[in-house]
């Protein structure tokens, strides 16, 4: 800029000396223009002034914008810009490995920072979003998901996957469930979404939707044969539980006829499955059908042995007491050693008022194989009988066998701060 005010002042100099010397001031002479209808005219000293002073603006006009170089400004522009954006890639990405390794604050943090820059992905959002729920942040996750599913319609499958998964993991059932559903009409068969759903009916406890959703999913193999059986067992007992467990509004008669309709109906393989007949007749027994719940103990066992059915087929009262003692004594020909059953025998037959055949069995039972159970029974069996100092012995082993299942612990000595450990 200094050298074109000393260049100008160098032309305009020049120009004075050149005028006076060739004697503008004197006779600056005259021009005149005509063009149809207009005219120009002035002297020619003012004319080479103006010419000077134009040519001179103008390359003042050139040398600035030289000097300024849009072009330069221009990939300032550029570059700035790029530098922007490579800042939010590396904080994207930087959130992405704190996403990866659990430090869910500073990836939300630095997720959630540049979401709104054009180049953000998808990712982000939904890293950000899954952060947030993390986190605790509700009202935020959810409107990272939305303003998500605004800007990436084509990942609306996955965004609302997302949504019904945090929903799940936030407790709100419902809400996750109306997402499921509304995406299982496009996407019937997606592996995730079956699984979840499946989840989220267990959750629920909606046993008859996830009844109808068993067959999808043993169709895409998203279940294993023991899964299947063992859900399709819990279904079972608690559509039993729907009637029986007192969750119905039906009296208890109806609620009978339904859980025998019920049974009638299982698979054959549930008459002699021991969780699911012990809590089957558990319900006739609450429902006043004693006799029914001891039939329903005796198909399973005759079918399938089960110390736990031959335990409670003596500890419950089933209003049959001596067809009880009768079958269970054929039972005893197949299974003369049965401790169990042995202890089942005399319960029964205490039932039916036979004490010297109760206290046979619990003598034999204790002889197979020494139980608290047996001792205990046996003990009170021989109090009632008058034989005191021998049901203190059996007392003393019932108290013997009870105790030794029992932890060591502390126990306060007698006047004395310190401790005693019990064995």
């Amino acid at each position: 800029m200094i050298r074109l005010f000393i260049f100008s002042l160098f032309v305009i100099l020049f120009v004075l000396i050149v005028s006076l010397y060739v004697g503008f001031p004197i006779d600056p002479g005259y021009l005149l223009v005509v063009f149809g209808n207009y005219t120009f005219e002035t002297s020619l000293f003012a004319l080479f002034v103006v010419s000077v002073v134009l040519y001179l603006f103008i390359k003042l006009i050139g040398i600035f914008l030289q000097w300024i170089n849009p072009k330069k400004i221009i990939d300032f522009g550029q570059d700035f810009n790029e530098r922007r954006r490579m800042r939010a890639r590396n904080e994207s990405t930087e959130g992405l490995l704190y996403f990866a390794r659990g430090n869910w604050q500073s990836s939300y943090k630095l997720l959630t920072k540049n979401k709104a820059d054009k180049d953000a992905s998808v990712i982000d959002y939904l890293a950000a979003s899954y952060a947030a729920q993390k986190l605790n942040i509700k009202g935020n996750w959810l409107d990272i998901l939305e303003k998500a599913e605004e800007k990436y319609p084509k990942a609306n499958f996955t965004i609302n996957f997302l949504k019904a998964k945090l929903l799940f993991r936030s407790g709100h059932l419902e809400q996750s469930v109306a997402v499921l559903e509304q995406l299982k009409k496009t996407s019937a068969s997606d592996p995730s979404l079956l699984w979840l759903l499946k989840e989220v009916y267990i959750a629920l406890k909606d046993w008859k939707a996830l009844n109808k959703l068993i067959p999808t999913l043993v169709k895409n193999k998203l279940m294993a044969t023991e899964e299947l059986d063992e859900l399709q067992k819990r279904i079972f007992i608690e559509q039993l539980d729907v009637y029986g467990g007192g969750k119905g509004e039906i009296s208890k008669q109806d609620a009978l006829v339904q859980i025998k309709k019920l049974w009638e109906s299982a698979p054959p393989k549930y008459y002699e499955d021991e969780e699911v007949v012990k809590y089957f007749s558990g319900l006739l027994i609450e429902l006043g059908a004693k006799a029914d719940a001891a039939k329903a103990i005796e198909v399973a066992v005759s079918r399938q042995w089960s110390k736990a059915l031959i335990l409670r087929y003596g500890e419950l009262d089933f209003g049959i007491s001596p067809q009880q003692l009768i079958l269970a004594e054929a039972w005893l020909k197949a299974r003369p050693a049965d401790a169990n059953l042995m202890l089942c025998l005399g319960r029964i037959s205490m039932r039916n008022d036979l004490w010297g055949k109760a206290k046979e069995y619990f003598e034999a039972s204790i002889k197979l194989s020494p139980t608290a159970n047996a001792y205990g029974e046996l003990s009170r069996l021989l109090r009632c009988l008058g034989e005191a100092d021998a049901s203190e012995i059996y007392q003393q082993k019932f108290v013997d066998l009870i105790e030794a299942q029992l932890p060591e612990l502390p126990m306060p000595r007698e006047n004395k701060v310190a401790h005693k450990v019990c064995v």
